[in-house]
């Protein structure tokens, strides 16, 4: 039955986005890959492969738990933690660029385990690099995370000096690529200003609504419990575990960094904190002894992904 629950959860936002009501105003970011048939599409369409692409991050996030055993058990409670994260805010934004890069980045997060798993090859790191880099250049607010590339290298023990040298060109290959195309074109000139006017789009403070916040300290209680947790059961991990779990975390910092320096949508981004949060909560569900507590804050959990609706 738990396999099937990000299904309906997904099945009954799409329907809720006919339901009349205020939608969220979210900044409509465009990258330097044209992607611009995003704009045609109608609101069916949108919602339905809005709802199509959430519902394949959610899935995908259920394989690399599985295949890397980041979870001591076989579940998909962290792909039903996804849906339930996001699925609120599909509702009301639809499907744009940002969800592409999203699921460029949960495929960039399945190599870097990938890279983390087998040590004896820099296929997986060549590919991590390249697909971080695809989904910047979708979505720009994303730059932080090709630092946090560079940087989780040395949180999964793949630092030598190949290591480095397989996930730049990772990183080059596709600006090579983007930056030939708009030679070829005549926009060369255009390149910089596009990627640059993108990436500070939107206010460096965002007042959020009353509601907003309730639901952020209530996610971000989980989320302090869950990093409590696993510090109590970190030495009981093995390697890759450690490993993978530390990428998570990582990756986690240099999101919440990007609202320091970066003009970024909340709402946008959460799409993105998801993955990570996904993976953390799910860890602690799964690890929780309490079962009391643990209920408690489930339906906590619940509660916060349902206040997305009165926002």
């Amino acid at each position: 039955m738990l396999f099937l629950l990000p299904f309906l959860v997904m099945a009954i936002a799409v329907v809720s986005s006919y339901l009349p009501g205020e939608h969220l105003q979210a900044v409509r970011v465009q990258g330097v890959i044209d992607l611009s048939f995003i704009n045609r599409l109608d609101k069916f369409w949108g919602a339905v492969i809005g709802g199509a692409i959430v519902l394949g991050i959610a899935y995908l996030i259920f394989f690399i738990s599985e295949k890397f055993k980041l979870l001591s058990q076989t579940t998909t409670l962290p792909s039903l933690i996804y849906v339930l994260l996001t699925s609120g805010m599909m509702v009301y934004m639809g499907f744009d660029y940002l969800l592409i890069a999203v699921l460029v980045m949960a495929l960039a997060l399945a190599r870097l385990q990938e890279a983390i798993k087998d040590t004896k090859t820099n296929n997986s790191l060549y590919d991590f690099g390249c697909l971080v880099t695809l989904a910047v250049a979708v979505y720009p607010k994303f730059v932080f995370l090709l630092l946090w590339a560079l940087c989780v290298l040395f949180f999964c023990g793949r630092s030598t000096l190949k290591d480095i040298v397989a996930l730049w060109l990772g990183i080059l290959t596709p600006v090579l690529f983007i930056t030939f195309y708009y030679f070829w074109t005549d926009r060369l000139d255009q390149l910089i200003p596009i990627f640059t006017r993108n990436l500070m789009l939107g206010e460096y403070i965002h007042r959020l609504p009353a509601m907003e916040v309730v639901r952020l300290t209530i996610l971000s209680a989980i989320l302090l419990v869950a990093l409590y947790q696993l510090s109590l059961r970190y030495s009981l991990l093995i390697v890759s575990q450690r490993r993978g779990i530390l990428a998570l975390v990582s990756m986690l910092i240099f999101l919440s960094l990007t609202f320091v320096v970066i003009p970024v949508d909340y709402y946008d981004f959460m799409y993105m904190f998801a993955l990570p949060l996904a993976f953390l909560y799910a860890y602690y569900f799964i690890s929780n002894r309490l079962i009391l507590v643990g209920n408690v804050f489930f339906i906590l959990l619940l509660a916060a992904c349902l206040l997305t609706c009165w926002v």
